[in-house]
Parts: structure tokens; C-alpha cells; sequence
């Protein structure tokens, strides 16, 4: 008998998917959670936004991606804190640093960012691999003089 994932739910429903089933899996997931499946590294499919009202609607990871995408050149390096700055301009609404530390994380976990530096002093830099997925809408030029 080929292996396969048990999921058991709240009310002691029992969901049973063949292993090798990763399209299966994803869907049922997605519908016990109400959340899309993440896909793993190697599996996202590159997010073209083709309008500034698509990204308003887009997930908070793809709005801090899109922000990085469009104002930080491949070799600048810049901080979590530069990067929460720019998206309260560009979005116009507060997000805690926390939120963008643990983003500008899975980004770079997932070789989109480069990272370096130690925790309190941690650096970011914009890898081929972000360019390629994130899309080149120019979401807003912002002067310098803004950001500080």
C-alpha cells in the first residue's frame, strides 16, 4: 500500500491523501484552512502586477517584494527599517517592523535577498532572483529627502 498524509480534522473528519498527490494535498489544505498553499522554493510563479490597484489588493509579502523591486537598484543595501518607511508612504497605512523583519526573512530564506550583518544590524540587498518574480511596476518615485 503506497504511503499517503492522514489530516484529522476538528470534528474528527479524516482526510486521507497518497503521498505523491501534491496537487491534491494543496487544494484540500487550501480548502481546510481558507488560506492559498505557499508554494516550496523553485515553485513560485512570477507575480506580474500590472496595476497599482492590483497591488492595493496584493498580500502584504508581495507589496514589501514590489517596494524592494522598484527602489532598491540590485547593489544598494538597505534596512528593514528603510523598507516599513517606504511602505507606509507608498500604502499610506502602518505596518509593524516586526511584520517586515520577518518578511525581508522568508524573502531572503528563499534567495530572493541577499542578507548580511547580525540581527540588530542587518542589511538587505535585491538578488536576480526578486527581479525576475516581481514585476516592474513602478509603483511611486519618492524623493530622498523623504526618507530621512
Amino acid at each position: 500500500m503506497p504511503k499517503e498524509i492522514t489530516i484529522k480534522l476538528p470534528d474528527g473528519t479524516i482526510i486521507r491523501i497518497p503521498s505523491g498527490d501534491t496537487e491534491s494535498l494543496k487544494t484540500t489544505l487550501a480548502l481546510v484552512t481558507g488560506k492559498e498553499a505557499v508554494a516550496t522554493e523553485g515553485e513560485r510563479e512570477p507575480i506580474k502586477m500590472n496595476s497599482i490597484t492590483e497591488l492595493l489588493g496584493a498580500s502584504i509579502i508581495e507589496r514589501v517584494a514590489s517596494i524592494i523591486r522598484n527602489h532598491y537598484p540590485e547593489s544598494d543595501w538597505f534596512t528593514s527599517n528603510e523598507v516599513c518607511e517606504l511602505y507606509e508612504i507608498v500604502f499610506k497605512e502602518g505596518i509593524k517592523m516586526s511584520t517586515v523583519s520577518t518578511y525581508l526573512a522568508r524573502l531572503a530564506d528563499e534567495n530572493m535577498l541577499h542578507r548580511k550583518g547580525n540581527v540588530s544590524q542587518r542589511l538587505y540587498s535585491v538578488t536576480t532572483k526578486l527581479l525576475e518574480i516581481y514585476g516592474e511596476l513602478k509603483i511611486l518615485e519618492i524623493h530622498p529627502d523623504l526618507l530621512r
